[in-house]
């Protein structure tokens, strides 16, 4: 029983050690078209995180085919990941090279298009 409650307090500790790096990205929709818009709340169904070694993102829905392209801070692509939301719900991109800077993502599936910045120190 105490070698149970012992691993258990471990796997807590270590967990959340390994989480807690985990920074949310904001991501914002693109605005579609010029000018007045419906008052609404607006549902993404993408979210992402970055950490130290890798960036994440999540599909909360079917979106169908994603594009995710990251820039660094002088607009190049430095990666790029065609995806189908209808057989992946997670992408795991590998940041571990990424030098310390400014970065964008950017996510954009039919004529929706998000953006999110986020920095790696």
């Amino acid at each position: 029983m105490k070698s149970t409650i012992l691993f258990l307090i471990s796997f807590f500790a270590l967990s959340s050690g390994l989480f807690a790096s985990q920074k949310q990205i904001d991501l914002s929709k693109l605005p579609d078209k010029p000018g007045p818009k419906p008052l609404s709340i607006t549902y993404l169904p993408i979210s992402a995180t970055i950490s130290e070694t890798e960036l994440a993102v999540y599909f909360n829905a079917v979106v169908g085919l994603a594009t995710i392209k990251v820039y660094d801070a002088n607009n190049n692509i430095i990666s790029l990941e065609i995806v189908d939301s209808a057989t992946t719900s997670e992408v795991f991109i590998a940041a571990n090279g990424w030098t310390s800077g400014d970065y964008t993502l950017e996510i954009t599936y039919g004529t929706t298009a998000l953006i999110g910045e986020f920095s790696i120190e």
